[in-house]
């Protein structure tokens, strides 16, 4: 007879997508309100639109470059993601329990995109 046990180390991986409005780009961003709710409404449009700048630069940049420095930039892409995963995901865990968590995450990725962004203009 065997016993099988399951247990988790925390198998679940918290995801910005958890957590947006899909529908922010299409709502006024009401800026300053201490709601919960405009708060995410913020975030989540700041996401959305900071992941498509990313991305349109993240291309542009990858068009420009020779070989060599396309590896190096997707290298540092990767290292990049996991970094920023880590990051935010300890930003969430620290406020755990609590109902900010999820701006906490959202604004986390926000600022690291933005982040990114400026640094990928500046590649050369």
């Amino acid at each position: 007879m065997y016993n099988i046990f399951f247990f988790s180390l925390n198998s679940y991986a918290v995801v910005p997508e958890d957590f947006l409005y899909e529908d922010a780009l299409g709502v006024i961003c009401k800026e300053g309100s201490p709601l919960q709710e405009d708060l995410r409404y913020c975030l989540s449009r700041g996401y959305l639109e900071s992941d498509h700048e990313l991305n349109r630069e993240y291309k542009k940049r990858m068009k420009k470059l020779k070989l060599i420095k396309k590896k190096k930039l997707l290298s540092s892409q990767k290292n990049w993601l996991k970094r920023r995963e880590n990051k935010c995901t300890s930003e969430y865990e620290l406020a755990e329990g609590g109902h900010e968590a999820p701006i906490y995450l959202l604004d986390c990725y926000v600022q690291e995109k933005e982040e990114r962004i400026n640094f990928l203009k500046n590649y050369r």
